[in-house]
């Protein structure tokens, strides 16, 4: 192994015309998408027939659920003039959720030029970037935004290929895949006769490269299918590379350790030249899933011509697993049809011992090839479960939600099933610490407090008041109004309950107290009443049995206690309010005769 600077790389380049992101296929942000361009179909002409087009139509497919769903994003006719339209030749993506680049190569005024287009709509409209002269490569990186070109110097772009800035004056045309860190990348390089089959590891876009030797069973050279590839696993470290070999068989291998060591993780059968399919590899970003493609030319008699037919393998655990294949014919009147498949609707579980939760469940179809645990929102299973039943053990003290999804023979997946929810030990979540309590009248009490800082989803609280329960169902807002009390001590606490089933100690304890204020004649107070509430403009008082005790004072509070106005009789034309802004009120009516609160609201 050797360090050195990058310009000892540049004579390998004729090794390797294509750089490896120069890619018809590319991984999606989000694990189990993926995009591929390809011709989609092809109409010969009439007169001439075959090898000569009347249409030939290129598409940009979008692929999500591991293979399973396949949509049309773009397509163009493969005859366009690429200096006004899109049509792709090579496609790219980020770690941005909808982003994709089409890097396009074609004849201008007897040179070779190279188009940039940006999509972030998932594929289907494209913005012009750049065209340069010549044949220039484009790297995107595991990072938003961010994108390398190369040939004519390294320049690197971290706004989608808006801007440009010069890294360094050395280019690449190397086959090289990013990593992990935002000027990481893998190349590989193979020249068979000359016994030189090397990967290259930088950390800053080759301006020096860490040189690794790989072994001849891992890789050969240039074949008439293609060139070996390398790809970025799903954490640190992984790496897979592809090749064909002299006995016609196509191999992936994998390294967890950055190229020093590899194995087979998928050889194919023997595809001789002429085959009429060939199979290409892409990994996921979830560690140890990858696909195999393969593709079909199928005849069309009626017009004359053909469309492609897709095969994904859909591999799991370093092809341990063939977890589905999905076949999608495409047709040319084609639009992707939802496949629905049963799932299971009674998932029970039953907590076995201190640490252990047992899942049951019920066989939905005949056609079924098995089943996959998911433990809050990951899969704990790494081998498909042919029963139903499945026992999750050595578990630490938490809330554990479950569901499960059924694999049908002919490839569907179905939805996930019911989840339930199991909570094991005790789980602590934070309660209430800043309870206060206000009295606003002499048979009131506010409470008021903040929200718990975490970041758990609060489904709402629960007040006590001398440790009785006050709220019958949970409450969403952080105040409380106990009215009518009577003469007495009272102390509270308030419950936080958790969306995950995390339940609180209490809050802090407070106290306050409803005194005796000497008001013995109350006659009349219980006939009082406001009106119109609510309401958008003022209120008015009056009595239910017409006789009302004379008003001395009005006072208004909001919800957490605080004097927010006051009014003295006589009323200005027996109204009052007009000016209080939208909110919730809490009035305090003096009376001759004592004194009463009401709650009022103004929209």
């Amino acid at each position: 192994m050797k360090k050195f600077i990058l310009p000892m790389l540049i004579f390998l380049a004729w090794t390797t015309p294509l750089s490896a992101q120069n890619r018809a296929y590319a991984r999606g942000a989000n694990s189990g998408e993926l995009y591929l361009n390809d011709p989609w179909y092809g109409i010969y002409d009439q007169v001439y027939g075959p090898p000569y087009y009347e249409t030939l139509r290129m598409a940009i497919y979008h692929i999500t659920e591991n293979g399973k769903k396949i949509t049309i994003q773009y397509d163009t006719d493969y005859f366009t003039n690429p200096e006004t339209t899109m049509v792709q030749g090579y496609i790219l993506a980020d770690a941005t959720p909808g982003v994709l680049y089409a890097r396009c190569y074609y004849a201008k005024n007897s040179y070779f030029h190279t188009a940039l287009w940006v999509s972030f709509d998932y594929g289907k409209n494209w913005t012009f970037r750049e065209e340069n002269e010549g044949n220039n490569n484009y790297y995107s990186a595991n990072f938003e935004g961010v994108i390398y070109r190369g040939s004519d110097g390294s320049f690197k772009s971290s706004d989608y290929a808006n801007t440009w800035n010069l890294l360094h004056n050395y280019g690449t045309t190397l086959r090289a895949e990013s990593l992990f860190n935002e000027s990481e990348f893998m190349a590989i390089t193979t020249a068979p006769y000359y016994d030189i089959r090397l990967l290259y590891h930088t950390n800053d876009f080759f301006l020096t490269a860490t040189e690794i030797s790989i072994d001849e069973q891992y890789v050969f050279g240039q074949m008439s299918q293609g060139f070996p590839d390398v790809y970025r696993g799903g954490k640190e470290g992984e790496v897979y590379i592809s090749s064909w070999f002299p006995d016609n068989t196509y191999k992936v291998s994998f390294s967890a350790d950055t190229g020093y060591t590899f194995r087979h993780i998928y050889i194919s059968d023997v595809h001789p030249p002429g085959a009429t399919f060939y199979p290409h590899f892409m990994s996921d970003r979830e560690p140890g899933d990858f696909y195999i493609f393969q593709r079909y030319e199928v005849a069309d008699a009626n017009p004359l011509g053909w469309h492609i037919k897709l095969c994904i393998d859909y591999y799991r655990d370093y092809g341990e697993i063939l977890e589905a294949t999905f076949c999608h014919d495409l047709t040319r009147d084609y639009e992707y049809e939802e496949v629905i498949c049963e799932h299971t609707t009674d998932l029970s579980s039953e907590i076995i011992s201190a640490n252990s939760i047992q899942l049951q469940w019920s066989n939905t179809a005949e056609n079924i090839r098995g089943y996959h645990i998911y433990r809050n929102n990951t899969c704990i299973t790494s081998e498909m479960l042919t029963n139903t039943i499945y026992l999750d053990e050595n578990l630490s003290d938490g809330v554990y939600e479950y569901y499960v999804r059924s694999y049908y023979q002919e490839g569907c997946v179905s939805d996930s099933s019911n989840h339930v929810i199991v909570k094991i030990g005790e789980e602590t979540c934070e309660p209430v610490n800043d309870l206060v309590a206000e009295k606003i009248n002499n048979n009131a009490i506010l409470l008021a407090w903040t929200k718990p800082e975490n970041d758990l989803e609060i489904e709402g609280y629960h007040v006590y008041s001398n440790e009785q329960l006050q709220t019958m169902t949970l409450i969403s807002n952080t105040n409380y109004l106990d009215e009518n009390l009577p003469i007495g001590k009272y102390e509270y606490y308030v419950v936080t309950y958790y969306t995950n089933n995390c339940i609180s100690d209490i809050s802090n304890i407070v106290k306050a107290e409803i005194e005796d204020v000497g008001i013995v004649e109350t006659q009349g107070i219980a006939s009082v009443r406001i009106y119109p509430n609510p309401t958008s403009g003022e209120w008015r008082i009056d009595c239910s049995n017409g006789a009302c005790p004379i008003v001395e004072k009005i006072e208004f509070f909001d919800v957490f206690g605080r004097s927010v106005d006051i009014a003295h009789p006589p009323l200005r034309g027996g109204t009052w309010g007009g000016l209080l802004p939208s909110g919730v009120y809490f009035v305090r009516i003096t009376t001759e005769n004592g004194i009463i609160t009401k709650k009022i609201i103004k929209y």
